[in-house]
């Protein structure tokens, strides 16, 4: 048994989803193959040159998450703005159809580059990825 599937099937036993939507999360894990796609998320020790914390989040999960709407519902604050290639856009609006579409097509080809910080105050390099 896979290690998603066991974290689905005990928040589920802890109460934290519901059966049915541990069950679409499942069947969103079935959907993926050996040529399934992942959010990465890397955190990197720039002056160690050594990884501090590694995130991979099959994408099928991320659309699971998102049909289920009610688990992001105030994650993103009112009035929150990000920067894409200098172009400044607020989240206020963004529906989970928009994000899932978004990932979509952003999953169709290599390694997409979602985010790439560098604070050299922390010395830390933050990569967020769809690969």
């Amino acid at each position: 048994m896979s290690e998603e599937r066991k974290k689905i099937l005990k928040m589920i036993a802890e109460g934290k989803i519901t059966p049915e939507e541990g069950d679409r999360l499942l069947g969103a894990l079935r959907e993926t193959d050996g040529r399934s796609r992942f959010m990465k998320v890397r955190v990197t020790d720039i002056v160690r040159n050594r990884t501090k914390a590694r995130i991979d989040i099959p994408i099928g999960v991320i659309k699971a998450a998102l049909k289920l709407g009610t688990l992001f519902k105030g994650v993103i604050p009112e009035g929150q703005k990000i920067n894409v290639q200098g172009k400044e856009i607020s989240l206020d609006g963004i529906t989970p159809e928009m994000i899932e579409s978004i990932i979509t097509e952003l999953g169709e080809g290599g390694k997409f580059t979602l985010a790439d910080v560098h604070d050299d105050e922390k010395g830390e390099h933050v990569e967020v990825y769809i690969e």
